[in-house]
């Protein structure tokens, strides 16, 4: 009889912190309010615009307060650290700024080695020049063996890059 009083007891503590820990959170309530989820555009911090040559104008504007505009190489916006520039028709020149990368791989001989070596500083060149590469020459460095069926090469590119940054 002891055992069942007991087992009773805490039956009823049981009920009694599950009932209040859901009046705590307003659950089960007959008059709870339906909660919906919403959205919000957050106030812009700044804008700025640039008069282009055409006649056009560009504009942006950011929530985080990191806006620039400038009148070089055409004219520009930047907000958030992404620039854009007034269109042109500016034609695209070789600059005389000579660039290097360098482009490592490993291979199953040096020949292959070296291919992807050279390819991979061809991509960072290109990357670092998104309107084109010109004077690109290409320089194989040396060949190492890293184990038995491993070889390790290099590949240098020098070059310069087409520009300016908004010519077409």
């Amino acid at each position: 009889m002891q055992m069942q009083t007991g087992r009773h007891w805490q039956r009823s503590v049981l009920a009694a912190v599950t009932a209040l820990v859901l009046s705590a959170c307003n659950l089960g309530d007959a008059h709870e309010e339906s909660l919906e989820l919403g959205s919000s555009e957050a106030e812009l911090s700044c804008q700025v615009s640039q008069q282009c040559a055409d006649g056009t104008s560009i504009t942006c504007a950011s929530a985080s307060g990191i806006c620039a505009s400038g009148a070089d190489n055409g004219g520009w916006v930047e907000c958030n650290g992404s620039r854009t520039y007034c269109p042109t028709t500016t034609p695209c020149t070789c600059e005389s700024t000579q660039r290097t990368s360098q482009g490592y791989a490993s291979g199953f001989n040096c020949p292959a080695a070296w291919s992807l070596a050279e390819e991979n500083a061809l991509v960072l060149a290109e990357q670092a020049c998104p309107r084109g590469l010109c004077n690109v020459v290409t320089t194989q460095g040396t060949c190492t063996r890293v184990n038995a069926t491993t070889m390790r090469a290099g590949f240098t590119a020098t070059y310069s890059c087409m520009g300016p940054p908004n010519c077409q």
